[in-house]
């Protein structure tokens, strides 16, 4: 892939938002017939095909900021094992059979805070993974969003989680 501006990563090699596409088909849907709609999805084929695997992604945006991702690190600041890193992070171009496609939300959310992920970015990756995106109605995903706008690293975060006495983001090696 590649990254002539930050936010083309969360668009992959897309040129419309979602809110753009999701526009036009009910647009399509409201004014036009299906003939027009299979028009506007042929017309847009490549606006459908960015649907990476968690640790791919992880690896992507750290590649769009020229980052290197070392598995130790992200394991030393997180608490959560390398080997359970491994198997969602792939280490080598070609990952192994034993991936996992969808690791917990708050595993996500601590190596989002590990590495820095942008608001987007975070939702993103809740997304790819299956998991709910950050609802602000509820206190422990405000005070995630709160941490990552303000790029808190996960202490910092843990110890505003722990004053509203939410879940931490702690894991055991």
């Amino acid at each position: 892939m590649h990254y002539d501006k930050p936010d083309r990563l969360l668009l992959g090699e897309h040129k419309k938002s979602t809110t753009e596409i999701f526009n036009s088909i009910r647009s399509i849907a409201q004014n036009a017939d299906e003939d027009d709609f299979k028009t506007f999805m042929d017309d847009n084929q490549n606006e459908f095909s960015y649907s990476p695997k968690v640790g791919e992604y992880i690896k992507d945006v750290m590649k769009s900021r020229r980052e290197e991702i070392k598995i130790s690190e992200i394991a030393e600041i997180t608490g959560i094992s390398k080997s359970y890193l491994y198997q969602i992070i792939p280490a080598r171009e070609k990952p192994p059979k034993t991936m996992k496609n969808n690791p917990d939300r708050k595993m996500l959310l601590a190596v989002a805070l590990a590495l820095k992920f942008s608001l987007d970015e975070t939702q993103h990756l809740l997304k790819y993974a299956g998991e709910a995106e950050l609802y602000p109605r509820r206190e422990f995903d405000a005070i995630i969003i709160f941490a990552l706008e303000k790029k808190y690293n996960l202490v910092k975060t843990n110890i505003l989680l722990d004053e509203k006495n939410c879940e931490l983001l702690i894991f055991d090696k």
